[in-house]
């Protein structure tokens, strides 16, 4: 039985890492509810709201900005 507990516990810590991941890779953002998207949408299947890009900035851009101060 402890099998089963163990590996219940790690099946869901997987999937918790993995949708945390998988929100950080997505590139359009509803600007009403929060929601995320892969791909470019006229309107949010959640809420109806309108889906935005999201620009992210690098930690590159950021430490060349810093140098150039």
């Amino acid at each position: 039985m402890g099998l089963f507990k163990n590996l219940g516990r790690k099946v869901e810590e997987f999937k918790k890492t993995s949708e945390a991941v998988a929100e950080e890779g997505a590139s359009y953002e509803c600007g009403s509810c929060g929601e995320r998207f892969y791909v470019e949408k006229s309107e949010c299947s959640e809420c109806g709201g309108t889906v935005a890009s999201v620009v992210k900035e690098s930690k590159s851009s950021d430490t060349e900005e810093r140098r150039t101060k």
